[in-house]
Order: structure tokens, then C-alpha cells, then sequence
């Protein structure tokens, strides 16, 4: 996200490998971390949630039998549904009525109608007309069959029974842009507030957890002489699931959490429970891009009432 809102990249665009049929997002992909799941499943999200714009690319089939990705297309026989067909001309003689391909009316003797062995000067005394030929069963057709074909099982398949599969490319919308902005805003926020106490800070960042892990944090600052450290994350509207995340990798490194809710609110009906002790605290961005220690609970995010407000003194952490 940051990286589109910088026009450092353009747009998220798919790769499809042309062996095995394989989708990737290989811009995404190298931007996201093993727990974010799938590149594919991030985009959408993030479509879903308006911050990205997703533009048709191409469509690709899915086989009915082994589910390989990438079916071909193929023309085929209406009479035999090989896909051995060619395009090329039908030519008639006008004077029997005998309808070919070009190579039958060819012979040791020139251009020889095969029915009544009448000889002509050249294909030109022939009718002619756009045509398919089959050199499976020989037959002479004018439309061909469309049909798919699974490059791993070689099933022919009609399109109605393969599966579809819509490929997007992904470019930042301007909500997004005003997503990424107020997070970034957010994070040297709080890295400036931590530096101005001292601390030495570092934003996107990682932590090593108690399994030995390391773990991506939005801002760490640290002063190992007083054994003083922050782990901050910003989110939209946090939850109860970030909260709890946020105050594990703190407990692992011995660290006060700081969680900024850029748009004011906290999800959840057990926040104060979770922040009983002087291990957590919340901030809010404001409009006016300062921080500071008031925020709103609720307990459905698509709920705008029953709110509880909390405010306090603005932060500050514990030097000792």
C-alpha cells in the first residue's frame, strides 16, 4: 500500500505460470508476511474494503476432472470433437457439385476434380468459401466447436462445465491513499513521541517472541540502559484480537504496547479487561494529526451507537 501510494509500483498486477497455470501476485506476495495469508486473499480484502480498485485482467478455466488451473482454448469437430481441425477453404465444382478442401482437388495431373475427373487450369474455376477441416475424421465443417483444454490431463471440455476464474489488477483507490496516509502519519507520530522520551526507535520493524519468532512491529523503541522498551501497532479500528496480540509480544519482550486507533473507535466488549494494568495503552490520531489518549469502545463495528468514551492524560511511558 505504501509503495502504490508512493507510485513506487503502479498497480498489483497477476502472473500466470504458463506450465503449470499457477496464479501469483508476485508484487504483493514480497510485500506480505507469512501470517497475512494469501496475496490473493489480502487484495480482496483490501478491494472489499475500497482501499484498492480491482480492474479485469483476463479470465482463466479451471479443468472439471483435476481441477488444473489454466485450460486452454481450443476449436474442435462437431462430428468426432477432436481438436485436430484446421481452417482453410472448401472449394466447389460448379458443374457435378462436388465440395472439397484444396488438396483434394490436387493430383499428379494438376487440379482435378475428384468426383468427375474433370481437369482445370487452376483452384480459380472453383467456388470457395471460408471452412474447417478435420484430419481425424476428414470431415469438412463450416463453424467449428469451442471447447477447453486441460493442460494436464488433456480432459476436452466444454467451457460451461469448467470452472471460471476472474483475474484482477489492483491499483489504490483514494480512500486507500487516505488509509496509508493516517497510518504512516501515525507511526512517526508515535516514533517521535518515544524519541522525544529517550528512546531509540525504529518503525516497521520485528521482535523476537518467546518461541524465538521474529515478529513484524509497527514501531520498537528501546533504551537497554534503563531496560525500557514500546511495541506500538496502528490500525483502523483495533479489536479485541489485535489488543491481545499487541500485549503477548509485549509480555515476550518485556515491553509497554501502545495501540493508535486512527479513526477513534476500539471494537470489542472486554477492552477493559484487557487493559486493567499500565502495560497497555490506547491513543487516538486526531484530525489534526496529534495524538492523544481518548477513544471510543463499541461493540460491533458496523454499529455506531452504544459508545463509551475513555479519556485520560496523553501518554506517558515509564523511564525506570
Amino acid at each position: 500500500m505504501t509503495d502504490l501510494w508512493e507510485d513506487s509500483l503502479d498497480g498489483i498486477y497477476p502472473s500466470v505460470d504458463i506450465e503449470t497455470g499457477e496464479v501469483t501476485y508476485p508484487e504483493a506476495k514480497a510485500r506480505l508476511d507469512e501470517r497475512d495469508g494469501s496475496a490473493f486473499e489480502v487484495l480482496e480484502t483490501l478491494a472489499e474494503q475500497d482501499r484498492l480498485h480491482r480492474e479485469f485482467q483476463e479470465k482463466q478455466y479451471i479443468c472439471p476432472h483435476c481441477e488444473t488451473k489454466g485450460m486452454q482454448y481450443t476449436s474442435a469437430c462437431p462430428s468426432c470433437s477432436s481438436p485436430e481441425t484446421i481452417r482453410t477453404e472448401r472449394y466447389r465444382h460448379a458443374e457435378c457439385g462436388f465440395e472439397g478442401i484444396h488438396n483434394q482437388f490436387v493430383d499428379d495431373d494438376g487440379v482435378v476434380c475428384p468426383e468427375c475427373e474433370t481437369v482445370l487450369e487452376s483452384h480459380d474455376y472453383l467456388k470457395s468459401e471460408a471452412a474447417n477441416f478435420c484430419q481425424n475424421c476428414d470431415t469438412v465443417f463450416e463453424t467449428a466447436e469451442h471447447r477447453l483444454l486441460c493442460r494436464d490431463c488433456r480432459l476436452i471440455s466444454q467451457p460451461t462445465r469448467a470452472t471460471e476464474h476472474i483475474l484482477y489488477q489492483y491499483h489504490l483507490t483514494d480512500q486507500g491513499a487516505k488509509w496509508i496516509e493516517e497510518q504512516l502519519t501515525a507511526r512517526q507520530l508515535v516514533a517521535e513521541t518515544l524519541q522525544n522520551r529517550t528512546l531509540r526507535t525504529e518503525i516497521d520493524t520485528t521482535v523476537t517472541n518467546g518461541s524465538g519468532e521474529e515478529v513484524p512491529v509497527h514501531v520498537f523503541g528501546q533504551d537497554e540502559l534503563l531496560n525500557n522498551h514500546v511495541v506500538a501497532a496502528v490500525y483502523e479500528r483495533p479489536d479485541e484480537g489485535d489488543i491481545t496480540n499487541l500485549l503477548a509480544i509485549a509480555l515476550d519482550v518485556d515491553a509497554q504496547a501502545i495501540v493508535v486507533t486512527t479513526s477513534g473507535t476500539v471494537v470489542g466488549e472486554d477492552i477493559d479487561q484487557l487493559i486493567t494494568n499500565d502495560q497497555m495503552t490506547i491513543l487516538q490520531l486526531t484530525k489534526d494529526d496529534t495524538l492523544q489518549r481518548e477513544y471510543e469502545i463499541i461493540s460491533d463495528p458496523t454499529t455506531r451507537n452504544s459508545i463509551v468514551a475513555r479519556i485520560a492524560n496523553i501518554f506517558e511511558p515509564q523511564t525506570g
